[in-house]
């Protein structure tokens, strides 16, 4: 049984979005230390979600526990997507924050809250994907 937030299919793409997402910004800053070790921890979260989907397909069967939230989106796509969305405003939120505290805590509130709803929804989804 996988569990929400720390090993999904979703915990995993929104981990992996925000790695890459520290990399781009330490790319943008010139840390070539930490570009190597963003790389690094990039290729294992890739092997964490190549074994998931290996044993997946081989169990033929998704089972997790997910968050209790209410959601609207309808595909796994579309909730990718807009989980790369809210991770980017999320990291730039955590930027502006610094200097903007108060206009940026909604943002950043909002963000958060759509971000766990599409982790909600794709695995609900890949788990009907698996299981049909």
């Amino acid at each position: 049984m996988r569990i929400t937030n720390i090993d999904t299919l979703s915990a995993l793409i929104d981990r992996l979005i925000t790695e890459n997402i520290k990399q781009f910004f330490f790319k943008k800053e010139g840390l070539d230390d930490k570009i190597e070790h963003q790389q690094n921890v990039i290729e294992k979260i890739k092997v964490k979600l190549i074994q998931l989907f290996q044993d997946t397909y081989r169990r033929e069967k998704y089972e997790y526990v997910g968050e209790k939230r209410t959601f609207t989106a309808n595909s796994i796509v579309e909730n990718i997507e807009d989980l790369v969305t809210n991770d980017i405003h999320i990291g730039e939120s955590d930027r502006q924050r610094l200097r903007l505290v108060t206009l940026e805590e909604k943002r950043l509130r909002k963000s958060n809250e759509h971000r766990s709803n599409n982790k909600n929804k794709i695995d609900e989804n890949f788990k009907k994907f698996v299981e049909e």
